[in-house]
């Protein structure tokens, strides 16, 4: 709820993290709410994973990974996307292209500015 995410961001026992995660570590399962990273990228395997288990448990569940245009130069990434892609697991990807990456300009960073061009095959 919008009260338990406040409470989290305040650093209240009644977060949805008892207060322990702040921003960047937000989390509570019962909700399949698996939070974010405070490691630039990190998340996108988190959710490549549980869209596997989905897929192995035959759960019928969508995973949905958020990542912003600093986490696209990160191998990590390309890695899980490689295996979302090989393994035909349900997830999505996001990118949230701002156009800078911990105050980068993406022209400095990434010798293309089509980001959504470098993933291959995997469809969207």
């Amino acid at each position: 709820t919008a009260a338990s995410v406040l409470s989290e961001l305040l650093g209240k026992y009644d977060g949805c993290s008892k207060g322990k995660g702040g921003s960047m570590h937000m989390y509570l399962k019962k909700a399949n709410f698996f939070g974010g990273n405070g490691i630039v990228g990190a998340q996108c395997p988190i959710g490549t994973g549980l869209a596997f288990a989905s897929q192995y448990r035959r759960q019928g569940h969508v995973a949905v990974t958020l990542f912003g245009d600093g986490a696209a130069n990160q191998g990590q990434l390309y890695e899980a996307m490689n295996m979302a892609s090989l393994w035909s697991l349900p997830v999505i990807y996001v990118c949230e292209n701002n156009h800078y990456g911990m105050g980068t300009p993406v022209s400095r960073s990434s010798s293309s500015k089509a980001l959504y061009a470098r993933f291959g095959p995997i469809p969207g």
